[in-house]
């Protein structure tokens, strides 16, 4: 997918390479979600942050996480670390430290199956939510295959309001409301199963 890299921000190369970083602070609003993209998918990872800004005065903070494998990786060395010297004060996954001094539910979307982001679930300090493309292959654009599999900037909008009304954040007729207002299809078949 062909788009145009912005420059890289101050200070983020130990988290290019740890698995992933802050890329951007959207709004300035006191209910707050935290959002994972990774890959191309991180495009509609932004356009999700901006929807949540505008349209329902939601800040979002988004990552790119550039390896859920290396995440993963460095939460169970630190969970075995911590086993291994019981006597000392455990120590935080790289999750845990990015994640620390943030506010609200976290959702992750990837281009791939959900089960990609769902690998650093444990090292998560809160509510999780994964997006991903489970199901068969399919030959269309990207953004119809990405509405198709529920992983583009209205999904992600909808699946971040309705983890804030699971916290007691939101209303849930707010959730219902951008259901509507995106033209999602709420009883569409689960996608893995088509």
């Amino acid at each position: 997918e062909n788009y145009v890299h912005p420059p890289m921000p101050e200070g983020v190369e130990d988290g290019i390479i740890r698995g992933m970083y802050r890329f951007a602070s959207i709004g300035k609003h006191k209910k707050r979600v935290q959002l994972l993209g990774c890959g191309t998918i991180l495009r509609e990872v932004e356009a999700a942050a901006a929807i949540l800004d505008e349209e329902w005065h939601v800040g979002a903070d988004v990552w790119s996480v550039t390896s859920f494998t290396e995440l993963r990786r460095d939460g169970l060395n630190t969970r075995r670390s911590n086993v291994l010297h019981a006597a000392d004060k455990p120590a935080k996954s790289y999750v845990e430290q990015c994640l620390e001094k943030t506010s609200g539910p976290v959702i992750a979307a990837s281009d791939y199956v959900k089960l990609f982001a769902d690998q650093i679930r444990e090292f998560v300090p809160r509510r999780y939510v994964t997006l991903g493309t489970d199901g068969y292959g399919r030959s269309d654009t990207r953004a119809d295959l990405r509405r198709f599999f529920e992983v583009d900037r209205h999904h992600i909008v909808v699946n971040a309001l309705k983890a804030l009304a699971e916290e007691g954040e939101l209303e849930n007729d707010k959730v219902v409301a951008a259901i509507g207002k995106y033209g999602i299809d709420p009883d569409a078949p689960p996608r893995e199963l088509l």
